[in-house]
């Protein structure tokens, strides 16, 4: 395990960009940073956020990225610059989600206004708004093979829109308390979420049934992702991250010095995990030694 000192508070999120070279992190306090994983060092710091930045992805085959933050900006910065490229700002409330569609055609946010705040990627038109009908809900993932939307948060259900109509598709029973993750593998076919009870749940997204529902610790705050090729999951928790396998549910444990830890994210090419944490840290850890 390798311990990169990153941000000057938490670190919200952190994402390896499609090539498996750049590491993106995202902290509390509106700092956006671009690490190069061989050189294990910063090789970008991009302006613009003030406030926590709450949702960051890679697009344009890693050449950009979108953010965004609680001081309600949206970001578009190329990699190559430290300024953005294009701005657009949320003026009732800051931003809590962001997710972009599988045909990067389109960006979703979430505010405490609307669960669904559905954007054009290439010029930034707003398209379409879904009010939120409950508190601290929003956007946690968008499909990977199919133009769909999983929205949940602080509610015990999960629930499936179609995009961009942002048609509601079905809604299902996941989480006592509140979901904390949501990711879909095998050509969106599965998909497994994580509560703040501590269940992981399996699901089929073709029947949309839960198959299979166990513990994986405490009450608490989790990160999730799920491996590239789709037989494993790994999941944060406070001062531990599991690795679960998918096939037959055994558990490789691993101890993290933090008690928050945030944000998982496997690289695309398998070899290794990023973990973004309280402790303004993020760190790396090969899987294949």
């Amino acid at each position: 395990m390798k311990t990169w000192k990153a941000h000057s508070a938490h670190v919200n999120k952190v994402l390896f960009s499609p090539d498996s070279q750049y590491i993106v992190s995202a902290g509390f306090k509106g700092e956006l940073f671009l690490w190069g994983v061989e050189q294990e060092e910063k090789v970008q710091v991009f302006e613009g956020h003030t406030e926590t930045i709450n949702g960051v992805c890679w697009f344009d085959k890693g050449r950009k990225i979108i953010s965004a933050s609680g001081d309600g900006t949206i970001l578009t910065h190329e990699i190559s610059s430290s300024r953005p490229l294009q701005q657009r700002k949320d003026l009732k409330s800051g931003v809590q989600h962001l997710k972009v569609t599988k045909d990067e055609n389109y960006f979703i946010t979430s505010t405490k206004a609307n669960m669904i705040t559905l954007w054009e990627m290439t010029d930034g038109e707003l398209v379409k708004k879904v009010k939120s009908d409950k508190n601290n809900i929003g956007v946690l993932e968008t499909g990977k093979h199919h133009n769909h939307a999983i929205i949940g948060g602080l509610d015990s259900a999960v629930r499936r829109f179609d995009l961009p109509s942002c048609e509601e598709l079905e809604q299902m029973d996941a989480h006592t308390e509140a979901t904390m993750g949501f990711c879909f593998f095998d050509e969106d076919r599965h998909a497994v979420s994580i509560g703040y009870d501590g269940g992981l749940i399996l699901w089929d997204m073709t029947t949309h049934q839960a198959l299979e529902k166990f513990k994986v610790g405490d009450k608490g705050y989790y990160g999730l992702d799920v491996s590239p090729d789709g037989l494993e999951v790994a999941i944060t928790m406070p001062y531990q991250l599991k690795r679960i396998s998918l096939s037959n549910l055994s558990v490789i444990e691993n101890e993290l010095p933090a008690k928050g830890n945030y944000s998982v994210n496997y690289s695309p090419d398998g070899s290794n995990l990023v973990i973004g944490s309280a402790d303004k840290s993020i760190r790396t850890i090969n899987i294949l030694t």
